[in-house]
């Protein structure tokens, strides 16, 4: 995180607004296509007994290999999408394409450590898939390469990644195919990717609804934006839902068990998310120049920050209550759920853009998730007295958090230098008392067998 993050600040400190607009947009395009690709195969495969790996592997060779070059050919109709396309805007899409290809390959042996709940094995090739990135990234940058270099860099460190992934697996991973089994193996897995797609498609909504109407420009720094208000929440959540979710499998069968993980790991994401959050909303233009490194063309995104830093307080259950309910195969109720959220997001953000909000019209959307009320409905009936305790914890943690940093509105706007200061010891207190007052159930989190 910490190496990806200076990453992006120097990078946006070389490449102007504008020119980072199409990587803003293209990045969730292809984050979605990836689902496509995998066509729910990895989740299903680790929710089953016996995991046919030699077929996802033909899977992904065959439709993997079909559809990036189906992609290739077809990148002038997807670049549609993107009203700020210029003359790069194709080249680009088709040289993710092999990004695509690249990186599917690589989630066969993913699959298969998470499935084994051993993550561990995986961190080499995802610390070396950083600093490649990294590395690549910033020396094309400097040798004049614009956006160029992150799409160049990121094809690379898929292939580092991949590589390296395979390598660990060997000789443990099993690859024999068995006749007969892809097709019922995919059909069972297709539910799963529609709940991908959509899930994706609204945490990765923003760019997409804002290229199809506003101008590459207003792309680029509202994707600024929205990487400072959600890198911290969705990368931990993306790391402990690997851990996450293989633990709620095997716990399937003692649902109050079940639940108490996904609870205390929401609760955990929450210690970090809530002081952040407060953060940024007083230090949006401090926290701009400093992931630009200064860089003056990119403070508007301060104002597409304040008003989205706290959109995750609405989506607090979304955390991991995805993953608990797909372990009770809850498949048509979370895709009724992100159907909801993706219809009343997307709808009202592509909407309210065209209003005077223009693309804050999209971070305001953000605050209306109504498909949460029916995950959230589908969250107590599995255990409604575990529901009713993790709604009360949560309102706690965002009324301490309130109480921590509601002082700082005393500050004058003017004294950025004392509104980082206070901010950053309230955000000291709330995660001090926070790890206190839950101190027992963090630690059985962090050393759960």
């Amino acid at each position: 995180m910490a190496v990806t993050f200076a990453t992006h600040m120097a990078l946006r400190r070389m490449i102007a607004p504008a020119e980072m607009g199409v990587w803003t947009w293209a990045e969730p395009v292809f984050i979605l296509l990836a689902q496509v690709r995998d066509l729910g195969v990895p989740g299903n495969v680790v929710r089953q007994s016996r995991r046919a790996y030699g077929n996802y592997l033909g899977l992904q060779l065959g439709w993997g290999g079909a559809l990036s070059l189906l992609l290739a050919a077809g990148a002038p109709l997807l670049a549609l999408g993107f009203v700020g396309r210029d003359s790069d805007t194709v080249p680009i899409l088709r040289a993710l394409c092999l990004f695509l290809f690249v990186q599917g390959l690589g989630s066969v042996p993913l699959t298969y450590f998470e499935a084994e709940q051993e993550i561990g094995k995986t961190i080499p090739a995802e610390l070396a898939r950083n600093v490649c990135f990294a590395a690549l990234s910033l020396v094309l940058a400097l040798s004049g390469y614009g956006v160029w270099s992150i799409v160049i860099a990121h094809i690379a460190a898929a292939a580092l990644y991949s590589a390296m992934l395979w390598w660990a697996a060997r000789g443990r991973l099993p690859l024999e195919r068995a006749p007969g089994l892809t097709l019922p193996m995919v059909r069972a897995s297709l539910p799963l990717m529609a709940l991908s797609l959509l899930e994706l498609g609204v945490l990765n909504l923003d760019p997409v609804i804002l290229g199809l109407r506003l101008p590459a420009e207003v792309v680029g720094t509202a994707g600024l934006a929205i990487l400072a208000a959600f890198f911290v929440s969705r990368q931990l959540a993306d790391a402990a839902g690997r851990a996450v979710y293989p633990a709620l499998v095997r716990w399937r069968d003692d649902t109050a068990r079940a639940f108490d993980v996904f609870r205390i790991a929401t609760l955990f994401l929450l210690t970090l998310v809530v002081p952040i959050a407060f953060f940024v909303f007083w230090n949006a233009e401090l926290v701009v120049t400093l992931l630009t490194l200064g860089r003056a063309d990119w403070i508007e995104a301060a104002d597409y920050l304040r008003v989205a830093a706290f959109v995750p307080f609405a989506r607090p259950l979304t955390m991991f209550g995805r993953e608990l309910l797909l372990v009770y195969h809850r498949d048509r109720l979370l895709i009724g759920y992100t159907l909801g959220n993706l219809l009343a997001l997307g709808g009202l953000g592509y909407v309210l853009i065209g209003t005077d909000l223009a693309e804050l019209g999209m971070a305001v959307a953000g605050y209306f998730p109504l498909g949460m009320l029916l995950l959230a409905w589908g969250l107590w009936q599995l255990e409604p007295a575990g529901f009713r305790r993790l709604v009360r914890d949560i309102g706690e943690l965002y009324l301490f958090g309130l109480l921590c940093f509601a002082p700082i509105a005393l500050l004058p706007e003017a004294a950025s230098g004392w509104r980082f200061a206070a901010s950053a010891a309230a955000a000291a207190l709330f995660v001090a008392v926070a790890l206190r007052r839950h101190r027992d159930l963090y630690r059985a989190f962090l050393e759960f067998e």
